[in-house]
């Protein structure tokens, strides 16, 4: 199963096993040591290459394999907790609405791949020179109406890569960590950009022209400066991210902007002092439920974030263990198991529960909350979906709500509506909703629309649909996550489709049609 190579990798890596993946910081709430991110499939480029117009073939050695060849885990290293970005993120896109029509990436020979994961910095040089053009061209379209944070956008997803580069096998693999490195980046970047832009409106600043983009050599020399930097404290490094995050809105600011005038300034600092005074005031008086809240909404919450396509296992301080599905940030409080032992999620999550009576381990799920003092008890709650998801599996679990208080006993689940009304689960909805936990994604009777979004979710796979007609068919599913191909064959299967490449675009087709030249 997915998870369970998942979790065993973790306590390899407790043992000595594996690679350790930075040093353990109880301070945070979340040993980063601990954390495991592996995929549940592969990456699109790794399905098809192409080859000419209207014609694919596998690419050798890629194919359709259930598992990536060698070490399937991604292990992300890391000196310090691993937290939230400090801008708020725009929602994920749906399927289909984010369509890239960029050049082919050069495929990196098997010599090169094992050179830059063996810690070659001429073949890393290499591979950044020859890849640059085309990485900078799929940024840009990234950026959208940012184009001149791309240069800076690429040098990052490159030195993430270098970090990660132990773990990779195949170009392809390369390929697909770069452009989803590019893409949560960037989303990151227009995120802060729109930021700025309304300020700018609001102050009625006019953009001006950026400076010249730097060349090759230039980013470079910054990349190579950054790979030698010596690793930093988990305090250094999170003030660091920080300050990056707010460099590029800083830049463009102080490119379009005329000096204020001190006044604005002072205003600023009286408001943000009266601001503090009454924060301080509120939370003194405030119950333990919304101080923990607080909490979790604090900068210093430490935070874990898998992306689509990846499931991961993690330690809290207390010894807890969190399995993680796709597409999901857990938040623990800032010194997790001392005074609270409180996180929330946005996704879904299973929880081992280092056993303490005196202090029930308690995991938030929207106005609801749920306890335990030991066991395992697991919860889902995407913000795409109407309903919340509850279920006990080892020893009793708590819940409270508004209206609500019941215990829930081992195998039992709830279903806990936007509304905040609770009632018990089906055996097809706990099974939807928990399927991940064996390896599977489990679907009952759903329309093709919904079907797309979950292939995006679990295995990383925007496809798109030739007819809008045929998002109505349905489909039950119970297919592995650790294939795609698995996936998309038995829906080819039930619901007459036919699954091709379009320049460059995923798409199903109807069965029934023959595909466009």
């Amino acid at each position: 199963m997915v998870l369970g190579a998942a979790v065993r990798a973790t306590v390899g890596a407790e043992r000595g096993g594996g690679v350790p993946v930075g040093k353990g910081n109880a301070q945070g709430g979340i040993r980063t040591h601990d954390l495991c991110l592996r995929r549940a499939a592969l990456y699109p480029a790794e399905l098809l290459a192409r080859t000419g117009k209207g014609t694919y073939r596998h690419p050798p050695g890629v194919g359709f394999p259930d598992r990536v060849p060698g070490d399937s885990l991604m292990r992300f290293r890391a000196d310090g907790p691993i937290v939230a970005e400090s801008a708020t993120l725009p929602p994920p896109a749906s399927p289909s609405a984010e369509v890239l029509v960029t050049a082919p990436f050069a495929p990196l020979d098997a010599a090169t791949v094992a050179a830059i994961a063996a810690g070659d910095e001429r073949a890393f040089e290499q591979m950044f020179r020859s890849h640059y053009p085309n990485l900078h061209e799929r940024a840009v379209a990234r950026l959208q109406d940012e184009p001149h944070a791309a240069p800076r956008l690429v040098v990052a997803a490159m030195r993430a890569l270098w970090d990660e580069r132990e773990g990779f096998h195949s170009s392809a693999e390369m390929e697909g960590f770069l452009n989803e490195e590019l893409r949560h980046r960037a989303r990151a970047v227009r995120s802060r950009m729109a930021a700025v832009h309304r300020f700018e409106k609001s102050e009625g600043i006019t953009d001006h022209a950026h400076h010249a983009p730097p060349s090759v050599d230039q980013l470079w020399t910054e990349l190579q400066t950054a790979i030698h930097t010596a690793p930093m404290d988990a305090a250094t490094a999170a003030k660091h991210r920080r300050e990056h995050a707010a460099h590029g809105a800083a830049e463009h600011i102080a490119h379009v902007s005329a000096p204020r005038s001190w006044r604005t300034a002072a205003i600023v600092s009286v408001v943000g002092a009266i601001a503090l005074g009454a924060g301080y005031v509120w939370a003194t008086n405030a119950s333990k439920t919304s101080v923990v809240t607080q909490m979790l909404a604090a900068s210093d919450a430490a935070a874990v974030v898998t992306r689509a396509g990846q499931l991961g296992s993690v330690t809290l301080a207390d010894g807890s263990v969190a399995r993680l599905a796709a597409d999901t940030r857990l938040i623990a409080v800032p010194k997790f198991g001392r005074e609270y032992r409180t996180a929330t999620t946005s996704g879904s999550a299973a929880i081992t529960v280092a056993a303490d009576k005196s202090m029930p381990l308690e995991m938030r799920v929207g106005e609801f909350s749920v306890r335990a003092s030991s066991g395992v008890f697991a919860v889902r709650d995407y913000n795409d979906e109407n309903v919340r998801y509850a279920r006990a599996i080892e020893g009793d679990l708590a819940l409270s709500g508004p209206g609500v208080s019941r215990t829930l006993k081992p195998g039992e689940a709830v279903v806990i509506g936007r509304d905040s009304t609770v009632r018990d689960a089906t055996a097809e909805e706990s099974a939807f909703a928990f399927a991940w936990m064996d390896g599977k994604l489990i679907l009952q009777d759903a329309a093709m629309r919904d079907v797309r979004s979950q292939l995006f979710r679990w295995y990383a796979v925007d496809i798109a649909m030739a007819d809008s007609a045929l998002n109505e068919r349905r489909v039950t599913l119970d297919v592995p996550l650790e294939s795609s191909q698995a996936a998309i064959t038995v829906i080819e299967s039930l619901a007459q489709l036919k699954f091709e490449w379009d320049d460059r675009q995923m798409i199903f087709r109807d069965a029934a049609r023959p595909a466009r030249r």
